[in-house]
């Protein structure tokens, strides 16, 4: 109940993933075990995946709201882990993937399904079954969820069976059809951003292929190309059906969606992870092909590793459960007061054996939220999974979003979390570390042109992740977690009314121009007890006078301008602020006694005594609670208005709500209207006694939902006191509100559909709790093993932080550390020292007493430089004063690019992804010539801030800059030259790291390309112990050759390449760190930024896969060189922009009518931004304008497509 209560005739039926697999696990060092909770459950890809790329021990629990998605991918486990012998391996293939199935495949599925059905008649029989240590359940409900889809799956499907299954069938595709061609897109039209990201970064050149495909799956629903073989194929696959036959596939649906399809591009089929081709293989057979070898070979990897992978099921609303497991980690109890799901009236009960057991964990090493975030309020879900994340540096919860393309980006995370990103980011506990480092693992620029050229609705999909923040530095290294803000009770105000006003900034009446960044976060998503829930966590999150920051914020609420509805669910809000335990019903109406609003919508029932022996209504109830649950059935003709929307393809469902008031009073308008509803069909019954603790309410569900016969209920918290103002007359109502696609001409001006009175005992319930509930909902928020408290390195002081407010915006603009010294020897020490901050990181700050040690304050978010302190030598302490950072601070911290931290002594990569080379296909080289995309995704790795030569930029940007474009030389240069020696122009002998690349991969999970090579660190040492060893190197002398290529660059530029390098090779190692490792007995990552000094350790030195390379003296010199794996590094999209050519943005103003077109860069390279060709030539321009320049044939031919309107325009100006 923390979203709108939507209705909904027909929702989507997802069986297959629509974006390709992610490597679940590639933010956490290889080998140790990891717990993982996928939130947005979805099909099996990206575990399937994972295991395959990963034979680490995982314990994984799944969350879907679907139980169709839940019983077919257990059934699809199952199945592979029977398949031994590999005999059904195409059967299974066809099962999960293919709408219509042989008679083997349907033989298969129905007596697996059957199967299945035999082991699971209780959690205790399912737990003894030979599944039972590997596929679990999270409650009995979802046992009964899956078992009623497993016995759909178990039917003969003969005679009427038969025929009832095809007309089932061919009903989903007739819903998915109208409802793909009235938005323009589905599995019959052309590719669109879903299908030709499988293939990113090659994705251009691929159109007509997954054009034909998508096509040909539009048509058959089949992936087989052969007519006869699906000929068949005549029996209607269960697990594409629900048991709602409201239930509509999603129109995008295609299986080469979740696979990542690149190889057959960029790869002669070498190496036995890839599909070999035949002579004359078609393109279209070797691209499916590629795809069922892909799935052949994560399921073979998943049988292996099968017996040290525990998946437990949930089927349910993802909110609800991360809720729920939050109160179980904290409280011990299975269940915190939710339901299962908005639309379902089941208890959430964690009654599965691993629960009751504790053997299922509580805190994730990885959450996975998926694309909830499309779905769901981002700050809601933030808050929600935030507690649930372990407190390790290595900790991982990823979102993805996708923005539509007029999104001003770099407020786009501003707009999620519905104020300042630092300000929330502080609340909530988390760090997006690509955010603040402005270094991601995926290519922005890749999206951005996909998105333009093939998605009408420019759609940018966005990937992020987010981490704990850094609390202290310990004897270990750097440890994760929480440290309490201290704030003053106005200033947390201000930070929540912000937070409130941005979430409901639609309800003003004249729009603020500058909200106007709020608008991808549509009003639909927010409503008061999500806020509540917010203000929940953030109780647990803070120290200050709670109560006067509440009287404050409701203060703020109540008389906020512009927005005449704001009080009409004001409510809803302290009912949710009082079951939450935020601040309770008596306080709020103790203050609505002292508020100088005009009209407060709260205020305490008259006392009254009976006449007779009782009042007959709700007046009887002894010790009412303050709140109180009331349900209210509608009867299945009064929804008649709704159910009139349904004729319209494009009705997506409208947000419904219930209202509380009086009508017969002047201001009936001030109806008190309550959004967060629970909604069911079905039978309602009752036990117990009416108006009393007793009276319980319980609902049995009609699974037809909006087309069987049965009664809505709707069910809601509201104040008693409210009802106690008029007992029996008080009108219930429900209805529904207008949005931009609600198909008003079937509603007129009706919004309210049935409404009733209080005393109506037949169609209107009150209870202590909702239906099926035996408690109030719950919030946990953090735990308080969450807290670290640094004074426990910090020896002699005591820690606390705090935070300074800018009232006016509601934001934090700076973090106060305090440390109160306690040791007499330090307080002698600072009566007469001179103190000293200093800044050791973008949000560590070290505090200096004379010679003493320095204490270090890590703050929760980056700080600017510009450090004050306060010293207060008679009561003995010190303060920090830091103002917070916004986006940009990246650009005055050259080497906080991709952090490295010692996690017990071990270093662990914070911001580049790790990787297993042996399953990253390799490109051909013999291909890469002839590739259009390779230069252009290498080379915008530089973002537009970047590439305008005409910005005056920062020492961190110049050395980004020429990290950036080394490694895109590198990458481009790897296919023909052999050695790579990086160092300064004017001592090409010093302090050189010498680079030798073996081949070009691809990155399957970030989609991307990696190069496979060796480091060689040539400090002074390891110099002279390779004299003469070096067969490029010629006394006196050294240069370029066709094989040997130098790359100048500045001091600044080498320290930052020392910072890259130890992340490149640590996300690719397959040795473990020694115990002696230099790393750990420095106690720094990389050794040393001096030059000719070592700065990588030698753990993982001559660790090399066979015929690694050829070259000269190889044997001797890999001794001392290690693996390393180098990849484009990419901007974030949060933090800037694509680089666009000067003549393309006119080009895209000019088609709105605004500037001239026709004008062409004279600066360089039109693709990559390049001055000179490679050999320092000049560029050559395009023989057609004779305008727009290039550097290669490569870049003008990755370029054509945006260039030939402006080409057409130039020649026809000329």
């Amino acid at each position: 109940m923390l979203t709108p209560a939507y209705c909904k005739f027909s929702s989507f039926f997802y069986p297959i993933g629509n974006a390709p697999a992610v490597f679940l696990t590639q933010d956490i060092p290889p080998g140790a075990r990891a717990d993982i909770l996928l939130l947005g459950g979805g099909d099996v890809r990206s575990t399937l995946f994972t295991s395959h790329v990963d034979a680490r021990p995982m314990d994984i629990t799944c969350c879907d709201n679907q139980r169709a998605v839940i019983a077919r991918n257990i059934l699809l486990f199952s199945l592979i882990i029977d398949d031994d012998g590999r005999k059904n391996e195409e059967s299974i293939g066809c099962i999960y993937f293919h709408l219509y199935l042989d008679q083997k495949a349907r033989s298969l599925l129905r007596l697996q399904a059957k199967k299945l059905l035999k082991l699971s008649t209780t959690l205790d029989t399912w737990q003894q079954s030979q599944y039972g240590s590997r596929l679990g359940f999270c409650d009995s409900a979802t046992l009964s969820d899956v078992r009623k889809m497993w016995e759909l799956y178990s039917l003969e499907q003969e005679g009427d069976e038969l025929s009832q299954f095809q007309r089932l069938i061919e009903l989903a595709l007739e819903k998915a059809m109208e409802y793909g061609k009235a938005r323009g897109f589905g599995p019959s039209y052309s590719p669109h951003v879903s299908e030709l990201r499988s293939v990113l970064p090659a994705s251009s050149g691929t159109v007509d292929d997954f054009d034909r495909l998508c096509r040909h799956f539009g048509k058959h629903w089949s992936t087989e190309l052969k007519a006869d073989i699906r000929a068949d194929a005549r029996h209607p696959n269960p697990m594409f059906l629900t048991l709602k036959d409201d239930a509509m596939l999603y129109c995008g649906c295609n299986p080469l969606d979740g696979f990542h399809l690149i190889t057959p591009y960029v790869s002669s089929g070498s190496g036995s992870q890839l599909l070999k081709p035949n002579k004359g293989m078609s393109r279209l057979k070797l691209i499916l092909g590629s795809a069922k070898k892909e799935f052949s070979q994560w399921a073979s990897s998943y049988r292996k590793h099968s017996s040290s992978i525990t998946i437990r099921f949930f089927v349910g609303e993802a909110l609800s459960f991360a809720h729920t497991l939050q109160h179980k980690r904290t409280m011990g109890a299975n269940t915190a007061g939710w339901h299962r799901s908005q639309h379902r009236p089941g208890p959430l009960v964690l009654d599965g054996l691993d629960y009751l057991s504790g053997n299922a964990p509580f805190v994730f090493d990885v959450i996975d939220a998926s694309n909830l975030f499309d779905h769901l309020s981002p700050l809601t879900l933030l808050t929600a999974a935030s507690p649930l994340l372990r407190n390790s540096l290595t900790s991982t919860l990823y979102t993805e979003f996708t923005a539509v393309y007029r999104t001003n980006r770099l407020r786009l995370l501003d707009c999620m979390l519905c104020n300042q990103a630092p300000t929330t980011l502080a609340l909530l506990g988390l760090f997006p570390v690509d955010y603040w480092t402005n270094a991601a693992s995926f290519s922005s620029a890749d999206e951005d042109l996909l998105n333009r050229t093939t998605d009408p609705f420019h759609k940018l999909f966005m990937r992020t992740t987010w981490k704990r923040p850094v609390v202290m530095r310990g004897s270990l290294g750097p440890q994760a977690g929480l440290v309490t803000l201290q704030f003053d009770a106005r200033q947390l105000a201000h930070v929540l009314y912000r937070v409130y006003v941005n979430m409901f900034y639609q309800e003003n009446v004249n729009p603020d121009p500058n909200l106007e960044y709020l608008q991808p976060i549509p009003r639909s998503m927010h409503q008061r007890a999500a806020f509540a829930s917010f203000v929940g966590l953030v109780k647990t999150r803070v120290e200050c006078d709670w109560s006067s920051a509440m009287n404050i914020l409701l203060n703020l609420i109540a008389e906020r301008p512009g927005a005449p509805k704001n009080l009409l669910r004001f409510q809803e809000l302290i009912v949710y602020f009082h079951m939450l335990d935020i601040f309770s019903l008596e306080d709020t109406i103790q203050w609505s006694s002292h508020c100088a609003a005009d009209w407060l919508p709260i205020q305490a029932a008259p006392s009254t005594t009976p006449s007779g022996a009782s009042w007959g209504d709700l007046r009887d109830w002894k010790n009412i609670p303050p709140v109180v649950c009331v349900t209210l059935k509608i009867p299945r003709a009064k929804l008649h208005i709704l159910l009139k929307m349904e004729t319209s393809p494009m009705f997506d469902g409208t947000p419904v709500y219930c209202s509380v008031g009086d009508a017969h009073s002047p201001k009936s308008n001030r109806r008190h209207m309550f959004d967060a509803c629970q909604l069911a069909f079905g039978e309602v019954s009752t036990i117990g006694t009416n108006y009393s603790d007793s009276f319980e309410l319980s609902i049995t569900e009609d699974e037809a939902g909006w087309r069987g016969s049965s009664a809505l209920a709707v069910s809601f918290y509201v104040p008693s006191c409210s009802l106690l103002l008029q007992p029996r007359k008080t009108v219930i109502s429900f209805g529904f509100e207008f949005l931009p696609k609600t198909p008003c001409w079937y509603l007129g001006t009706v919004s309210a559909m049935h409404e009733t009175i209080l005393e109506d005992s037949a169609n209107v319930y009150v209870t202590r709790y909702a239906p099926g509930q035996a408690k109030l909902p719950i919030i946990q928020g953090f735990a308080e093993t969450d807290f670290t408290d640094p004074s426990v390195v910090n020896i002699g002081t005591k820690f606390s932080l705090s935070v300074g407010v800018d009232l006016n915006a509601g934001a934090i603009e700076s973090m106060i550390g305090r440390f109160d010294i306690t040791s007499p020897e330090y307080q002698s020490t600072l009566q007469d020292c001179k103190v000293q901050a200093s800044t050791e990181s973008p949000y560590q700050v070290a505090i200096t007493l004379g010679r003493t040690p320095s204490f270090t304050v890590a703050f929760p978010v980056f700080v600017t430089k510009n450090l004050k302190t306060r010293v207060a030598r008679k009561s003995c302490y010190v303060e920090v004063i830091a103002p917070v950072a916004t986006n940009t601070e990246w650009t005055k911290h050259p080497n906080f690019m991709y952090p490295i931290h010692l996690v017990e002594g071990k270093p662990a990569n914070w911001n580049m992804p790790y990787l297993n080379l042996k399953y990253c296909p390799v490109i051909d080289s013999r291909l890469i010539t002839k590739f259009d995309w390779f230069v252009p995704h290498v080379d915008l790795s530089g973002s537009s801030r970047e590439k305008n030569a005409s910005l005056t930029r920062t020492l961190a940007e110049e050395a980004r800059s020429g990290l950036k474009g080394s490694i895109v030389t590198i990458l481009t240069e790897s296919r023909r030259r052999r050695v790579f020696n990086l160092c300064h122009p004017f001592n090409p002998r010093s302090n050189r790291i010498m680079i030798f690349p073996s081949d070009i991969r691809v990155d399957h999970a970030n989609r991307t390309v990696v190069l496979d090579c060796a480091i060689l660190p040539l400090h002074t040492e390891l110099t002279a112990k390779l004299a003469g060893k070096l067969p490029w190197h010629v006394e006196g002398q050294c240069y370029h050759t066709a094989e040997f290529l130098h790359i100048w660059m500045e001091d600044f530029t080498m320290e930052l390449f020392k910072h890259f390098l130890p992340a490149c090779v640590e996300r690719c190692r397959t040795w473990e760190h020694r115990d002696d490792c230099e790393y750990a007995s420095s106690s720094s990552v990389p050794l040393s930024v001096e030059p000719d000094k070592p700065f990588l350790c030698t753990c993982g030195d001559g660790i090399f896969p066979a015929k690694f390379t050829d070259l000269e003296n190889w044997g001797e010199l890999s001794k001392h060189a290690v693996r390393a794996a180098i990849s484009p590094a990419f901007w974030a999209p949060y933090v800037d922009e694509v680089y666009r050519r000067p003549e393309e943005a006119d080009h895209r103003r000019g088609a709105k009518g605004g500037v001239n077109v026709g004008k062409a860069s004279t600066d360089g390279c039109a693709t990559c931004g390049k001055a000179k060709k490679d050999d320092g030539t000049l560029l050559f321009v395009c023989g057609r304008c004779k305008k727009v320049k290039y550097c290669s044939h490569a870049c003008q031919k990755a370029d054509w497509g945006v260039h030939k309107a402006l080409c057409k325009d130039g020649r026809n100006g000329s």
